[in-house]
């Protein structure tokens, strides 16, 4: 078979999977997780009872992460590896920690900054993709949790995708077997090891290594990314939250009053900037927030029409990449997020005011930032044409 026929079979292959992962495997089985009671899931995440926590060091070590490598944390839960990856990879690397409930990841993002780990980025993911950028990952970590897949080939082909080339994908998982595994395990567990292996191995990845001889309850596989061509990514149906993954995780709220309706207009003031300089504008989050609760209702992003107006402190988050590494040695913080709200209709300001105050050069503000004549003047004739004023001071 020569390598041309070889990768259209595997494309046709891969299409095939996600037409067929149209309905469920397991209805209902993340239902628990729509309003997670978070301190009774970190007792039980991260209890004695559970050999995944008591060797959970062990686990570490034997994933074999080195410095700088950027790992996402899939189902992430109460994030008990997600710190622990955090500390793995060291402040030059990155952790994502990727789950479909906010409240997850809103305990995640508070326990990390407690611990004093700068290093992770929460993800709200949907429940057939863990929602991550392109070739962005060196290695993803699927523990006790690929069992809860709903559209298991829809969301190992993103995670191909969002794998850098060689990247690998560790999976832990419950081992089945009758007349050794419990009876909650057999009812809960839709299949065994053999079976999960073939489904991850049908989109685009090769079984490289098993840890043996650690786990008893549990298997541990490593599989590596295969480079052929994977199907493309599902356009997201209508008003599927998140609208803005990765940020500004809203909680589902349904027959709430008080919903984000289809025509808002709101023009975001935005001068504060965060209190850790690594992380994006709280302005910035605000507007993310409301995009993902508009999701939750089953709203379009073009359904609604917001402006950032930036100026004060957050004046250099209209600067280029370039220019706000000149300013302040480091990465620009604000860069994915802004990118994201961009793509979901978000108009950018800038105060040109405070541009000339602060001695920015006009000409090294980012593609997609306009420079308006002031900020009040921009944000009295918004609200003149019927935006609703947000502040973010």
């Amino acid at each position: 078979m020569s390598r041309v026929f070889g990768a259209v079979v595997a494309f046709a292959c891969a299409c095939a999977l996600v037409v067929a992962q149209e309905k469920s495997v397991r209805p209902g089985i993340n239902d628990p997780f729509q309003n997670p009671d978070v301190a009774k899931y970190a007792k039980t995440f991260e209890g004695e009872s559970r050999e995944v926590y008591v060797l959970r060091e062990k686990v570490v070590a034997a994933c074999g992460l080195k410095k700088g490598t950027v790992v996402a944390d899939i189902g992430a839960g109460t994030g008990l590896y997600t710190r622990l990856f955090a500390k793995a990879v060291g402040p030059d690397g990155q952790v994502f920690a990727v789950d479909i409930a906010p409240k997850f990841l809103e305990h995640v993002q508070k326990t990390s900054r407690d611990a004093g780990l700068k290093n992770v980025t929460p993800v709200l993911c949907n429940f057939d993709s863990v929602d991550l950028p392109l070739k962005s990952v060196d290695a993803a970590f699927v523990c006790d949790t690929y069992h809860h897949f709903e559209f298991p080939e829809k969301t190992m082909l993103s995670l191909h995708r969002a794998l850098k080339p060689g990247g690998r994908v560790i999976v832990i998982d419950f081992v089945r077997e009758k007349g050794k595994s419990s009876d909650w395990t057999l009812n809960h567990v839709r299949a065994g090891q053999e079976v999960f292996e073939k489904e991850i191995a049908s989109c685009g990845f090769k079984k490289v290594g098993e840890v043996k001889e650690l786990l008893k309850d549990n298997y541990m596989v490593v599989f590596e990314k295969v480079e052929q061509p994977a199907a493309p990514p599902a356009k997201a149906p209508a008003g599927k939250s998140p609208v803005v993954a990765g940020y500004g995780a809203a909680v589902p709220m349904p027959g709430a009053p008080e919903a984000p309706a289809k025509g808002t207009k709101a023009v975001f003031d935005v001068t504060a900037t965060a209190k850790d300089a690594t992380q994006p504008l709280p302005g910035l989050t605000r507007a993310a927030t409301l995009l993902n609760l508009a999701g939750t209702c089953d709203l379009k992003a073009t359904d609604l029409e917001l402006v950032v107006v930036l100026h004060g402190d957050a004046t250099s988050a209209a600067l280029d990449d370039d220019a706000y590494k000149a300013l302040t040695g480091a990465p620009h913080p604000h860069a994915d997020l802004m990118t994201k709200l961009r793509a979901a209709g978000v108009r950018f300001l800038v105060c040109g005011q405070a541009l000339a105050r602060k001695g920015y050069d006009p000409k090294r503000v980012r593609d997609g930032v306009t420079v308006a004549a002031s900020a009040v003047s921009a944000t009295i004739n918004l609200q003149a044409r019927g935006f609703a004023y947000v502040p973010a001071h």
